[in-house]
């Protein structure tokens, strides 16, 4: 009897701490992404726009997203991920056809879509049941 209640509350400690590492992770990509899009949608909506910048940054943040990408495939559908890569894809030729209002629009619904799943997978009751 003992044995098993070991066994239980070990494999229970492990999921908790999985899940912090994970929820963690994701947390902090997030955030890292939304303030980068904000960043972008700041210099788009600058009077003196810099193009090159601009490219500059989306590549920037299309790199790290492709890295996070990964990373979050292995916990998170990949349905929600794939609408964010979805909008960076459009953001990316909004902004070679430098149609920023676009492209800002394109950002706002990404950055939405990442709130949506920041807010999903979090560990809180509500989503426990």
């Amino acid at each position: 009897m003992v044995k098993e209640f070991v066994i239980c509350l070990m494999i229970l400690i492990l999921i908790l701490v999985g899940n912090g590492i994970t929820q963690g992770y994701s947390r902090s990509s997030i955030e890292n992404i939304n303030e980068k899009l904000a960043n972008l949608r700041e210099e788009m909506n600058k009077e003196e726009i810099n193009h090159e910048e601009i490219v500059k940054k989306e590549e920037e943040i299309d790199k790290e997203w492709e890295e996070m990408f990964s990373r979050l495939a292995y916990y998170i559908e990949h349905e929600e991920l794939e609408k964010v890569s979805r909008n960076l894809e459009n953001t990316k030729t909004y902004i070679k056809l430098k149609e920023y209002d676009n492209a800002t629009k394109e950002i706002n619904e990404g950055i939405y879509i990442l709130n949506h799943i920041e807010d999903k997978y979090s560990f809180n009751l509500q989503n426990i049941f």
